[in-house]
């Protein structure tokens, strides 16, 4: 990849972050001022960044409509709506999709919960930690031992709450165990207070292509409660399968 293409990559990434002023991205490129504006001149002309009236620069539209057009495109998420649609009608909390891509599994559709004031941080089209979110343990489990493994080599089992498994071997245990129940859980493993379960996606080839959660508070919905809407997860995460040619064996 070209220096410059890189720096211009990597100004976006800084910006996606936060605003941040022409000073800002110039030392954490390690650049100097003069090639931080021309790279942004560049970017803000073809509306990849835009500055604001106090002259930080954040992501621009362009970023945002390339965005929605790669997510359209996948088909998964067209095809998966109606199902998370549904299950947000059952049980009124929020609904993920999540698909491996590379090597992480990112957020590419959510349901909001229909109550009030109750918000999940997770966005579309950021990363899902693979050893602490629901809809990458769905996915992780079900992948071939040994791309699991590379998988969870090449990323940091960072600790975000108490509960966070943070060794290889906790991992394959707790996907062993999901395994065998046909969903996994997310026992408050990313965000304090947070817990969901979730179900993996199969392709018509058998292989994982996604996987769905539902998230709640553990304020207002009990382990028990939270258990209890497993069938309705894994109905329609193999309604969703079938769509996709899947068929269970």
């Amino acid at each position: 990849m070209s220096q410059t293409l890189d720096r211009a990559l990597s100004i976006l990434s800084i910006v996606a972050q936060k605003p941040c002023h022409i000073n800002e991205i110039a030392v954490q490129l390690g650049v100097h001022h003069s090639t931080a504006l021309r790279l942004l001149h560049t970017l803000r002309k073809h509306g990849f960044v835009f500055e604001l009236p106090d002259h930080r620069y954040r992501l621009g539209s362009a970023t945002f409509r390339l965005g929605f057009q790669a997510l359209e495109g996948i088909d998964l998420r067209s095809l998966a709506r109606p199902a998370m649609q549904r299950l947000n009608d059952i049980t009124g909390e929020t609904v993920h999709l999540g698909i491996l891509e590379d090597n992480d599994v990112f957020y590419v559709e959510k349901i909001e919960a229909v109550h009030p004031g109750i918000r999940m941080h997770s966005l579309i089209g950021a990363a899902a930690p693979l050893h602490c979110t629901g809809v990458a343990k769905a996915i992780l489990a079900y992948l071939a031992p040994e791309r699991r493994q590379d998988l969870l080599k090449q990323h940091e089992l960072h600790r975000y709450t108490e509960h966070t498994l943070t060794s290889i071997d906790e991992v394959e245990r707790d996907l062993a165990l999901g395994v065998e129940r046909g969903y996994v859980l997310d026992a408050e493993e990313h965000d304090p207070g947070v817990h969901c379960v979730a179900a993996p996606i199969f392709s018509g080839s058998g292989e994982v292509a996604g996987g769905m959660s539902i998230s709640v508070p553990v304020s207002r919905v009990d382990r028990e409660t939270l258990l209890g809407f497993a069938p309705a997860l894994l109905k329609e995460s193999h309604e969703i399968s079938k769509l996709l040619g899947w068929s269970k064996t």
